[in-house]
C-alpha cells in the first residue's frame, strides 16, 4: 500500500506568552510540505494542540478558498442563498398543513440563517494573533 505524503510538523518551539490574551501561547511551527520544502508558520493558542489544530484548520480552509469559494463572485452567492430561502419555504408550504405553515416557515427560515453563520463562522482563519 502506497502512503500518500503529507504535510508534516517537524520542530516547534515556543515564542513567547500573549499579554492581551491571558493563557493564549504563541509558537512557531516548521512544516516540511508534501514536496520537501520547509516552512515557518507562527501557530496561536491556549496549549500546543490547539495552536496545530488551528494551522490546520486555516490551511483547510484556504485550500476549499482557492478551489471553490473564490471561484463564485458575491452575487453568485446571494442568489444562491436567496433560492435556498424559496426552495424552503415552497417545500414547507406544499408540505405542512396550511393552519400552522407560517410557524414552519419561519423556524424553517431561521434553522436555515443558523446554518448559514455557522457554515461562514468555520471559514474564518483561527490562527490569528492573540
Amino acid at each position: 500500500m502506497k502512503l500518500r505524503k503529507r504535510r508534516v510538523a517537524v520542530n516547534v518551539e515556543l515564542r513567547k506568552e500573549s499579554h492581551k490574551f491571558d493563557g493564549y501561547l504563541k509558537y512557531e511551527v516548521t512544516i516540511k510540505n508534501e514536496n520537501g520544502d520547509l516552512e515557518k508558520v507562527p501557530a496561536y493558542g491556549k496549549d500546543l494542540q490547539d495552536a496545530l489544530s488551528r494551522v490546520v484548520h486555516d490551511s483547510k480552509v484556504e485550500k476549499i478558498d482557492k478551489v471553490l469559494i473564490s471561484k463564485v463572485s458575491n452575487t453568485g452567492w446571494a442568489i444562491a442563498w436567496f433560492l435556498g430561502f424559496v426552495v424552503i419555504v415552497l417545500s414547507i408550504y406544499s408540505t405542512i398543513e396550511h393552519k400552522y405553515t407560517g410557524f414552519w416557515i419561519i423556524g424553517g427560515l431561521a434553522s436555515y440563517a443558523i446554518a448559514t453563520l455557522s457554515i461562514n463562522n468555520w471559514f474564518t482563519l483561527r490562527n490569528r494573533a492573540k
